[in-house]
């Protein structure tokens, strides 16, 4: 697998984790809850995080159900202590998923880091039982390049030349509706979700700390001045500043059999 561009080791990764968690959940599990998900499923989560999704899984399923979160870093995951949840440690870009028994199985902002990426959506939808679901949730970085600020819309600009270099696409959302129908899932959904943000807002911070992470790398490529990192990282402090978020598109599609 190629070098994760933000591994947990990173300081702060934890933080960045979290508000990511914020961001991102509600609408996740609004997604989840549609598939039906209930006491007894067995779940596969891929690329867990920190595992505020495994947890919430838990809660669902129930004591009759089961949790697998894996990760190829597992280290956040490791201080969740559920009786019906197993931590499991799984690059899925090299290794097989073991199983193919599972009611559901969902991983989020995956495939956008991964050049093998739809190699790994045949994966996951290997484990879907029949009759089971596949929820993927990925990226269109698509609202952001509409800001009103000419600085926070050329870091974008900038920001995806280096996500290009790196092998990330940042338009793959919109791309996973056609691949679970090519893999012959019924009944597919995609849903496209944003939020509207503000400078020194929990979205802000997320941003402030992912720039902060790997914006040297930005500078180093030639795709991102160091004053454009000032530049956007001041709007992030300023409760003035109003953008739109990245729409992250939620795909879900059932495997045909009982």
């Amino acid at each position: 697998m190629p070098k994760y561009i933000l591994p947990h080791t990173i300081p702060q990764e934890d933080r960045r984790l979290t508000l990511m968690s914020c961001i991102l959940d509600p609408c996740t599990f609004f997604r989840l809850e549609q598939t039906g998900i209930g006491e007894g499923w067995k779940c596969l989560e891929v690329g867990a995080g920190n595992g505020s999704v495994s947890h919430w899984l838990c809660d669902k399923v129930g004591n009759s159900g089961q949790v697998v979160s894996a990760d190829i870093e597992t280290n956040f995951l490791e201080s969740l202590d559920l009786p019906n949840l197993e931590v499991r440690k799984l690059d899925i870009v090299k290794e097989e998923v073991d199983d193919s028994a599972y009611d559901l199985v969902f991983a989020r902002a995956l495939l956008h880091h991964l050049p093998a990426r739809f190699e790994v959506v045949t994966k996951l939808a290997g484990a879907v039982k029949p009759g089971g679901f596949l929820l993927l949730v990925e990226p269109d970085i698509h609202p952001a390049l509409c800001a009103d600020s000419p600085a926070w819309r050329g870091f974008w600009d900038g920001f995806l030349g280096w996500a290009d270099m790196k092998g990330v696409d940042y338009f793959i959302g919109r791309k996973v509706p056609t691949k679970l129908r090519e893999l012959g899932f019924d009944d597919v959904q995609s849903h496209g979700e944003t939020i509207i943000y503000n400078g020194n807002s929990d979205a802000a911070e997320y941003y402030r700390l992912f720039i902060e992470e790997v914006g040297s790398q930005f500078v180093e490529a030639g795709s991102v001045t160091q004053n454009q990192i000032e530049e956007v990282t001041a709007l992030l402090k300023n409760p003035n500043f109003w953008a739109m978020n990245f729409c992250f598109v939620a795909t879900f599609g059932r495997k045909p059999g009982t």
